[in-house]
């Protein structure tokens, strides 16, 4: 029976039915997105490993999965800090090679550029929240992708590397710190599939658009403004729907599995997000 996960250790389920030895790591892997594709790759028969920085979260994920037959291993880190990303594939590489590396941890933190406020007053976009989202989706891809490529570099494993962009990427109203990272994401998306391939590494991106999870959903106090304006996007995206977790851990898996495929990003996005609309 797995133990429960404590700073950088991992808990391993007593045995693998699978046969497929094939394992992989997913950052931001507790809940929503990461969750979904680490569910996705267990019922798949990979060996997925969830990482994130709540030890309690990614435990009661694992007890969850485990309820419904899906075999996850679990390790705490952050990946906005480089020496516990280290420790986190150290750990990981002591029970063997890493096939698949999913780098999906991230948070959005939306603010204008600047915003003329009562009397006139302006306000600006907070340095500290464009370090943070820069910190965790650009940052915190790079350390992960760096050590996922160093650990099967050294093991001459032919391994893949997905990284979680977004359809907004390219530019998005009141978004300028997370659409940065994005285009930033896709950028060492393309650079490493040149520089790995020779290695046998692929790497590729899934961009999302709009996930009807938590974040979506959670309340905001603005008088249901933000709602407002989400319902009428909706409305303007070609399948008129927003994406379910499992829609985009599909992609993702579809990602992993399939031999001919690097250096691209997989548009997930409904038929395409606006960059803004007027209500």
């Amino acid at each position: 029976m797995a133990g429960s996960s404590s700073g950088s250790d991992v808990s391993r389920p007593g045995s693998d039915e699978s046969g497929a030895g094939r394992r992989a790591v997913i950052t931001g892997g507790s809940r929503g997105l990461g969750l979904a594709v680490a569910r996705r790759l267990a019922a798949s028969g990979w060996s997925p490993t969830i990482c994130g920085r709540d030890a309690g979260a990614l435990e009661r994920a694992r007890l969850a999965a485990a309820g419904d037959g899906l075999a996850l291993n679990t390790v705490a880190a952050d990946v906005t800090c480089e020496e516990s990303v280290r420790r986190m594939f150290s750990r990981l590489d002591a029970d063997g090679p890493v096939h698949l590396c999913v780098s999906n941890a991230g948070a959005n933190k939306p603010q204008l550029l600047v915003r003329r406020g009562p009397e006139g007053a302006v306000r600006r976009h907070p340095l500290s929240d464009w370090e943070e989202t820069i910190r965790l989706c650009l940052t915190g891809v790079f350390l992960t992708g760096r050590e996922a490529a160093a650990a099967m570099v050294a093991r001459d494993v032919p391994g893949v590397i997905i990284n979680i962009s977004s359809a907004v990427r390219r530019g998005a109203y009141g978004q300028s710190a997370y659409t940065s990272a994005k285009a930033g994401v896709d950028a060492l998306t393309r650079t490493w599939a040149l520089e790995l391939a020779r290695y046998g590494i692929r790497v590729l991106g899934v961009a999302p658009g709009v996930i009807d999870g938590a974040a979506l959903r959670a309340p905001r106090d603005d008088g249901g403004r933000h709602a407002a304006y989400m319902n009428s996007l909706r409305e303007h995206i070609p399948l008129r729907r927003w994406a379910g977790d499992e829609e985009i851990a599909a992609a993702v898996c579809f990602a992993a599995d399939h031999p001919y495929i690097t250096g691209t990003v997989l548009e997930v996005d409904g038929g395409g997000v606006p960059e803004h609309i007027r209500t």
